[in-house]
């Protein structure tokens, strides 16, 4: 995804529409240029574009590769954690190249002077692009590294802390090397001339988007993305006293982030979907209680428990466009090594057969249906929704 953070076709969409739609005041029109900043970094400081209002297609090849290799082993200077405040050190074409920046202390090459850098292998490389704060009112957009900065991932001690990189730097098919699973070395050379290591950082950099991934060629970072969401959590039923027909039920789900540093889910969290489904059926496979359902047109119910925050404007309305945000009306998510419990109350019919059967998943989508057609019309992409977890269970009825 940072190799193609320029090309996203659906971020590319969404910077037209708010830019050209909704932005009007010079706060609002600041904050959408700010996205070129992280989507196109060179792009951006060496003044080839500016706004959205530019002609993307017409950026030079390599600003256009989005955030690549020497961008980030050229970053040597922090100025604060977040919205892209740091500084890099580019070299002078072939005669001088840059002092590549890594985590080997060793590093010898003929082509460019190499030198050890504490801070990326810390997560506050990370943080620098992952914190988001609106440019003129300051509002938290994007809070992904604080939210691994105050988890439990973060203990203090250099010997148990899990940062970023030991889990997105970890991960390679067939190992998602979340919080809840092993997370191996990945042992190897980091050239074809170099030393054998016990272990080079993949830089496959997945998170949880399989769409675009796909949608750009790449089916391995797509699958990866599944697998990584389907190690992120775990559900555990909670069934409460006795259930007979004809009367009230009571069924809690504790929906468990157990895999993730951050909070699930985090990033641009005003159009991720994460939501919880229950599926009561008696033992005729008649449904006695639904929720989390999905109309014909893919819209997910509105009773639905939905994990996501909502953004308003300075007069307090939902908003989706982040130029226009002042201030978030809601924030229902779950944090790293946290859990919540969901309620769900429902009326056994008296003809209910025994026993009933209980099932519940926790999903996820990137985006909703509705609102990639509504970014791309008829070339908008499909989009998956992936089973994060599943759990099921039976009740036995009392007469």
């Amino acid at each position: 995804m940072h190799s193609k953070a320029f090309v996203d076709p659906l971020w590319r969409a969404a910077t037209k529409l708010f830019y050209y739609k909704d932005a009007k005041e010079e706060g609002e029109l600041l904050e959408m240029k700010a996205c070129i900043k992280c989507h196109t970094p060179l792009g951006f400081r060496s003044h080839s574009i500016s706004s959205p209002e530019e002609d993307y297609d017409k950026l030079a090849p390599l600003p256009a590769q989005g955030i690549f290799c020497n961008w980030c082993h050229n970053i040597n200077e922090v100025k604060h954690i977040g919205d892209a405040a740091y500084e890099v050190a580019p070299g002078g074409g072939l005669a001088e190249p840059s002092t590549m920046l890594g985590p080997f202390k060793d590093s010898e090459t003929p082509f460019h002077p190499s030198k050890y850098s504490e801070l990326h292998t810390k997560s506050e490389f990370c943080g620098l692009c992952h914190n988001v704060s609106h440019v003129a009112n300051n509002l938290p957009l994007e809070t992904t590294y604080d939210e691994w900065k105050e988890s439990p991932y973060n203990s203090g001690n250099p010997e148990t802390t899990v940062n970023c990189q030991d889990c997105h730097m970890r991960q390679r098919p067939g190992i998602p090397a979340t919080g809840k699973t092993e997370r191996p070395d990945n042992p190897g050379k980091a050239a074809f001339d170099g030393p054998d290591r016990k272990h080079i950082w993949t830089h496959y950099f997945v998170g949880g988007n399989a769409i675009v991934t796909k949608l750009l060629g790449s089916e391995v970072n797509a699958g990866m993305a599944i697998e990584r969401l389907k190690n992120a959590a775990d559900l555990e039923i909670i069934k409460e006293g006795s259930y007979s027909t004809g009367q009230p039920a009571l069924i809690k789900v504790k929906v468990i982030n157990s895999g993730a540093g951050h909070y699930l889910p985090t990033g641009v969290t005003e159009i991720r979907e994460m939501w919880l489904t229950l599926k009561v059926k008696d033992a005729s496979g008649k449904i006695i209680f639904s929720s989390g359902d999905l109309d014909k047109e893919g819209n997910l119910d509105k009773d639905a428990v939905l994990y996501n925050t909502q953004l308003g404007d300075k007069e307090g309305k939902p908003t989706i466009n982040v130029a226009l945000a002042d201030r978030v009306l809601h924030d229902y998510r779950i944090p790293p090594k946290g859990h919540r419990i969901e309620n769900f109350s429902f009326d056994i019919p008296p003809g209910a057969k025994s026993p009933l059967e209980i099932e519940t998943t926790l999903k996820y989508r990137s985006i909703s249906p509705a609102l990639a057609k509504k970014l791309m019309g008829d070339n908008s992409p499909e989009i998956p929704i992936i089973d994060m977890v599943n759990e099921t269970d039976r009740i036995i009825l009392k007469n």
